[in-house]
């Protein structure tokens, strides 16, 4: 599992890379399992290992503007990809820093996740769950022993919603609107995440099949104000540094 520290260093590379990018405020951390289909670095360009390298697979990176959670990809989060049946699945959430992502072994059954965003994805609507011994998570249907990329969804919980609201789908995004490579992507944002009153968390997302997922992380509040005035410094360069060009 990584440790604060090393998720707090890539939140703020995050923040800086994609400071001059439409999508502020990047919280994903780059798996170390992916596979890099077209030589580019971290979580762009790149799917899980042995799954199909292609823009159409990629999930790309997880935002969060004050509350609001959005996600990039050239994945299609509502249509998917032409030609399969593959969906687009729920949103988990931890808050106590033991999410399972990257782990071998047999994984607690909510996979150390204590909330599920469930997705409406064809009626724009999202409901929040807290998750319990009720709670029945599926997995990816593929057969590969896909450790980073389960769970796929919410399946069924005897829990009350906590929250619910809809999202806004975003679809023809190119390179220069979203900071990403590949030429074609779409975006999916409005998840409220005010229910967590601010705590530290990891969010985690992936697809049917497992061919890709996305991580995120936000570390303590109090961690991230340390390099608060040193996050503005290196954006301010690298915008000067930009322009000179």
């Amino acid at each position: 599992m990584r440790s604060t520290a090393k998720i707090f260093l890539v939140v703020v590379l995050g923040v800086f890379l994609f400071a001059g990018s439409a999508f502020a405020g990047n919280i994903t951390i780059y798996d170390n399992r992916g596979y890099t289909g077209s030589g580019q670095g971290g979580e762009d360009a790149e799917t899980e290992p042995g799954m199909i390298a292609t823009q159409v697979w990629d999930l790309e990176g997880f935002f969060l503007n004050g509350t609001n959670l959005s996600m990039v990809g050239g994945w299609d989060f509502i249509n998917g990809a032409a030609g399969y049946t593959y969906k687009s699945g729920d949103i988990f959430i931890d808050t106590t820093g033991d999410a399972w992502y990257g782990k071998d072994g047999t994984p607690p059954l909510n996979y150390g996740y204590e909330y599920a965003i469930d997705v409406n994805w064809t009626g724009g609507t999202y409901s929040v769950y807290t998750l319990d011994s009720t709670s029945i998570l599926e997995q990816v249907s593929e057969t590969y022993n896909q450790i980073e990329s389960n769970p796929y969804r919410l399946t069924s919980t005897s829990q009350a919603a906590i929250a619910s609201g809809s999202f806004l789908y975003t679809s023809g995004l190119s390179d220069l609107d979203t900071g990403f490579v590949g030429g074609t992507h779409y975006s999916v944002s409005g998840f409220d995440l005010s229910f967590l009153n601010g705590s530290a968390f990891t969010a985690h997302f992936t697809i049917q099949c497992g061919n890709d997922n996305l991580i995120g992380a936000v570390p303590e509040p109090a961690t991230m104000l340390l390099l608060g005035t040193g996050l503005i410094g290196l954006a301010g360069y690298g915008r000067r540094k930009f322009v000179k060009r």
